[in-house]
């Protein structure tokens, strides 16, 4: 095929003139388009860049007030939890003051009660054993039991060791020489009588008897000469019975919790 060089040579000439043309009214614009729009992207991303920092920081200073916000969060339970727990103490020891007060009031109204109804069986025992007692007294001996408690106590003046004599005496002598005596019951003039006869005869001849009666004596006498008590009753013997009855319910109580 044979090349037409003129329409070549054309063709050529119309494109370097079509390129010339281009770069004249075209290139120039179309790279300061360009130029400005990537300096346009550089100052958004410079932009960006600093937004971010900005960002950083802000999410930086946000962190921290968050860890202080945590710390104080922290300390203010843990003085919450402090305070709660004292106050649970201060409950808990009020609570346990009242149980212990209540429980000493329980008890101390328990033995109250206890030595209220002991002391009733006492006494209810004491004038029921008085009274049996002076009744057979009366029928197999002729004597009646208040003459036989004076006898029983006189014996007793009598039998002091030397050493309570002359205490019992002292005393009487510091007490300008009086002595009371009380009885459980109403003692008649031979009995008072025979009485002082036996502590003038034993305990001084000048010493002044006061006579009395003591309800709470259960068959009984006592002597008292200022703080020197010296006395015989059913009481003190049923009291005596009584320790020893609660040592031995004390022991087999004690025995049978060893047992266990």
């Amino acid at each position: 095929m044979a090349v037409d060089w003129f329409t070549l040579v054309a063709q050529a000439i119309n494109f370097l003139v079509l390129v010339w043309l281009l770069k004249r009214l075209f290139y120039d614009r179309i790279i300061g388009a360009m130029d400005q729009r990537e300096a346009g992207i550089a100052d958004r991303l410079e932009e960006a860049a600093r937004e971010r920092e900005v960002a950083a920081k802000e999410a930086e200073k946000y962190r921290a007030g968050n860890w202080e916000f945590e710390q104080q969060r922290e300390q203010m339970l843990a003085r919450a939890a402090d305070e709660a727990e004292a106050r649970r103490q201060v409950l808990l020891e009020d609570a346990r003051r009242q149980a212990a007060k209540v429980q000493q009031q329980w008890l101390g109204k328990l033995e109250r009660e206890r030595e209220d109804l002991l002391q009733d069986f006492r006494e209810r025992v004491g004038q029921g054993v008085f009274t049996l007692a002076g009744q057979g007294l009366k029928e197999l001996a002729d004597a009646d039991l208040e003459a036989q408690m004076l006898k029983v106590f006189a014996q007793r003046i009598q039998d002091l060791d030397p050493e309570q004599r002359e205490a019992i005496i002292a005393t009487i002598r510091d007490s300008s020489g009086e002595v009371e005596v009380n009885t459980s019951f109403t003692l008649n003039q031979q009995g008072r009588d025979t009485l002082t006869a036996t502590l003038r005869e034993h305990l001084g001849k000048d010493i002044q008897v006061h006579f009395g009666t003591d309800p709470k004596l259960i068959c009984g006498i006592e002597l008292r000469a200022r703080s020197h008590r010296l006395a015989w009753s059913l009481g003190s013997w049923l009291e005596g019975l009584e320790a020893r009855v609660f040592e031995a319910l004390d022991e087999s109580a004690r025995d049978h919790a060893a047992d266990r």
